[in-house]
């Protein structure tokens, strides 16, 4: 007689790690040039695992899913703390090594990470390999790699708030301490998901990142993929780059001005009467 108790569907599965990779900009790639693009993507990941010790992780990922213009693969997570440090040190050097040799008609090859820990069933239908997904296609994410591409670098990391606590809170990661990451919204236009997203970008300071973040804030992106200007009030002046303000109060009867600090509340107006 078979005793075998079905489980219950909410029982909980164990606990995987979720490791997503995408390249940006990979449709603006000219078609035939693609394959040569994911090909070499797929090489930096198996020499950044290989030398971070996971390389049995990369050949035997119970998860493998490619999507692309990248991957996301499911790892047991004991060993998954070596995929922030050093995964991510090794694997923007690894893209360094591939802008060096690209000829002028290469793309370049950019590239955002999430990686995530949650409860995962051998289905590999769950909320985690959404959310994944979802942190590496958010908008915190994409200032990352704007900010990685304007100075040097070709990989932006964006940790769930999960994987931050059990990796960096947790000291598992000698290299990459608090102070190298950036606490961010996470948001997808488009889709209900808003969760806190820990950025880090390789020999980047938090604070660089921070002013791309704060472009992306005030230019949001439409579900079309466009991103659209703030509109200027009535009777009001937008003011963008470097602007002399002397010149612009002598053209201007009654200037109005409003501070901003850093938490993001303004101050009381003031004005300057020319």
């Amino acid at each position: 007689m078979d005793t075998t108790v079905p489980a219950h569907p909410w029982d909980l599965p164990p606990e995987r790690t979720l490791f997503a990779v995408d390249i940006k900009d990979f449709s603006k790639a000219p078609e035939h040039r693609q394959p040569m693009l994911r090909q070499a993507l797929d090489s930096a990941l198996e020499s950044a695992f290989t030398q971070s010790d996971l390389a049995a992780e990369w050949k035997d990922s119970a998860g493998f899913q490619d999507t692309g213009d990248g991957c996301i693969l499911v790892l047991p997570p004991a060993r998954t703390w070596r995929l922030v440090d050093p995964l991510i040190r090794l694997l923007d050097e690894e893209l360094h090594g591939y802008e060096q040799q690209r000829q002028r008609d290469d793309p370049p090859l950019l590239v955002r990470v999430s990686v995530h820990v949650g409860p995962m069933p051998d289905s590999n239908m769950a909320d985690a390999i959404n959310d994944v997904a979802r942190f590496v296609d958010s908008d915190a994410v994409r200032a990352g790699i704007a900010a990685a591409s304007a100075h040097g670098s070709y990989t932006t990391l964006a940790l769930s708030d999960e994987m931050y606590r059990r990796v960096v809170l947790a000291r598992r990661s000698r290299l990459l301490p608090e102070r190298d990451f950036l606490a961010a919204p996470a948001t997808v236009p488009g889709k209900a998901f808003t969760r806190t997203a820990w950025i880090h970008v390789p020999r980047l300071s938090p604070g660089v990142v921070a002013q791309y973040l704060e472009r992306s804030e005030a230019n949001p992106v439409h579900d079309d993929g466009e991103r659209t200007t703030a509109p200027v009030s009535p009777g009001g002046v937008q003011l963008s780059g470097n602007v002399n303000i002397n010149t612009l109060a002598n053209n201007i009867t009654t200037l109005r001005t409003r501070q901003i600090n850093h938490a993001g509340r303004a101050s009381d107006e003031g004005q300057l009467n020319g």
